[in-house]
């Protein structure tokens, strides 16, 4: 049996949706990552929502590959997209799902950046009967499986899982160091002096408290370590084929159990 929408005739599609009201949709973006390939945050989707619904059998749409990349609209191969043109491209695909009868959409989003632009497009979505779920694998990975992370942070596991969906030749490990998103910790700009402190991508501390300001203090430009050569693929694709085979399983466990349960209550609590 099919299960990407993009393989199925109409009539096929008819036959899919009829019986089953839950749909996967992987959403990614492009944008450097060091020597990652700038596709990292849409071909990890692409791949994992490909393999859920190859066990599963749900229907799976296909990636949306462009996605928010405000702090790294400058970097040769980003494609930026408005926050507000995301949200009513989400909406209108959960939407076209809505009147092929789905009521439950299973989204897998490769980038932090798209992030508010999904739970707003939810939010108007549940209106029309949809409830939305978003999983992002590598907080998965973070809190599930952190002996396959022993880097911290997610530019190394990033790594690892490119090489895995793309093969050991695919990243560019030229072993001088690299900028874009990659390093732990980032680099911060002190961008309002000794007042505010900056603590993440729009995150700052005022007297020991955070408080969210819409700059950027993290500064992408600035190299990061490690600088990586050829002779960590071979561990690093090893390290990614596990990671990868770890997150099908949680996700057709989690794409089951959603496929299963009674949304009526969630969306009759509106408000």
């Amino acid at each position: 049996m099919k299960h990407r929408l993009w393989d199925m005739s109409w009539k096929e599609a008819e036959e899919a949706f009829g019986g089953c009201d839950v749909a996967i949709l992987p959403v990614g973006t492009l944008h450097g990552h060091g020597p990652t390939p700038i596709s990292i945050d849409s071909s990890s989707v692409e791949w994992l929502a490909d393999e859920v619904g190859k066990r599963t059998g749900i229907v799976t749409a296909p990636l949306v590959p462009y996605g928010e990349n405000d702090k790294q609209k400058y970097y040769p191969g980003s494609i930026c997209i408005a926050p507000e043109t995301l949200e009513r491209l989400y909406l209108d695909i959960l939407r076209s799902l809505n009147r092929n009868g789905v009521r439950k959409v299973l989204v897998l989003n490769g980038h932090g950046g798209n992030r508010e632009s999904l739970i707003r497009a939810a939010k108007e979505a549940r209106e029309l009967g949809v409830v939305t779920a978003i999983v992002e694998w590598w907080n998965v990975v973070v809190q599930l499986m952190p002996e396959l992370n022993p880097e911290g942070g997610y530019h190394v596991m990033e790594l690892a899982v490119a090489l895995a969906v793309g093969g050991k030749d695919v990243a560019d490990l030229r072993g001088t160091g690299y900028k874009g998103e990659w390093g732990d910790p980032y680099s911060m700009r002190s961008i309002f002096g000794d007042a505010l402190e900056p603590v993440g991508f729009n995150t700052f501390t005022f007297k020991g408290a955070k408080v969210i300001i819409p700059v950027p203090a993290w500064d992408v430009d600035v190299e990061g370590p490690p600088a990586l050569g050829p002779e960590v693929g071979d561990e690093l694709h090893a390290r990614g084929e596990k990671i990868l085979a770890r997150l099908v399983d949680y996700l057709a466990d989690f794409a089951n159990t959603f496929r299963d349960l009674d949304v009526s209550e969630a969306l009759r609590s509106m408000g």
